[in-house]
């Protein structure tokens, strides 16, 4: 069999994304599930939050892809071509070097009224595909997120998803 130079460059690229996949996943599966919030809690003002509602500041877990710590304040919706509007529409993506997340976000205006408000919830400790299994684990955490809410939240296209980030 002659293959060219760019099939064999190809077919080892496949092999490496899915073997950075593959340990991605199971690093993160091996740190165990995580759960965080990036939005309003009580009041005025986008923060990262754990599960009680706690600042993290700058204390977000070092696994988590960088790239998102600059995206979460509206960034993944706008890259996306979101439009500005409380549907209740969550969308998503996944990524991760070290190990593997699902940010999943909306545009949320059941604490700040403000346009741009947005909420997001960034988990860890799932496979691919799980996005479902992710986002209904991330809701558990967070009951006082989801039950504030002027729509119900929806998950887009679950088993395909919208977007991939590779960092």
């Amino acid at each position: 069999m002659n293959e060219t130079i760019r099939e064999v460059w190809y077919r080892y690229e496949v092999v490496r994304a899915v073997t950075s996949l593959e340990s991605a996943v199971e690093n993160g599966k091996r740190l165990g599930r995580k759960a965080l919030y990036f939005g309003c809690w009580d009041r005025i003002g986008h923060y990262w939050h754990d599960t009680r509602g706690s600042h993290l500041w700058s204390n977000t877990p070092a696994d988590m892809p960088g790239v998102w710590l600059k995206l979460a304040d509206g960034g993944l919706l706008k890259n996306g071509k979101i439009v500005d509007k409380n549907t209740g529409r969550v969308h998503w993506t996944c990524a991760g070097a070290e190990a593997f997340w699902y940010a999943f976000y909306w545009w949320d205006n059941s604490v700040d009224r403000r346009g741009g408000s947005n909420s997001g919830f960034y988990v860890r400790g799932f496979g691919w595909p799980e996005a479902q299994e992710a986002f209904d684990y991330a809701c558990v955490e967070f009951p006082c997120v989801v039950g504030r809410q002027i729509n119900p939240l929806v998950l887009q296209n679950p088993a395909k998803g919208n977007q991939s980030l590779r960092v």
